[in-house]
């Protein structure tokens, strides 16, 4: 059996942070998680198949578009999902300039979001 504990999330002075056992975490500008998921929204992508089941509310042409800004301050989190955040350092930079602790947020939430669509990617 999992562990069932959610952590929370806040933005505070610019800077999104996870909630830990332990207190917060940061993992960085919130300007540079909206670059880093290339703007203020995300557009998730569905299969004709796969927006016609009826539980899927999508726009028109087969699209969700998540408000990422709302996401930050409305998800929360597994365990395992902030251990891997914790043990990447938020202070180190990637080759683009992004905290490495900032990257992988966007590349595990990118993850999480794709995996309800996107079959193109």
């Amino acid at each position: 059996m999992t562990d069932a504990t959610r952590y929370q999330t806040r933005v505070e002075d610019g800077t999104f942070a996870v909630e830990t056992d332990d207190g917060w975490l940061e993992v960085g500008a919130v300007a540079d998680i909206v670059d880093l998921f290339g703007g203020e929204e995300y557009v998730i992508e569905y299969t004709d198949k796969q927006a016609s089941v009826a539980w899927l509310d999508t726009d028109d042409d087969n699209t969700i578009t998540v408000d990422v800004r709302e996401t930050l301050e409305t998800m929360s989190y597994t365990d395992d999902f902030v251990s891997n955040l914790a043990s990447t350092p938020v202070d180190e930079e990637t080759a683009e300039g992004y905290p490495k602790r900032t990257e992988l947020y966007v590349s595990l939430m990118r993850e999480i979001l794709d995996s309800k669509g996107n079959p193109g990617e």
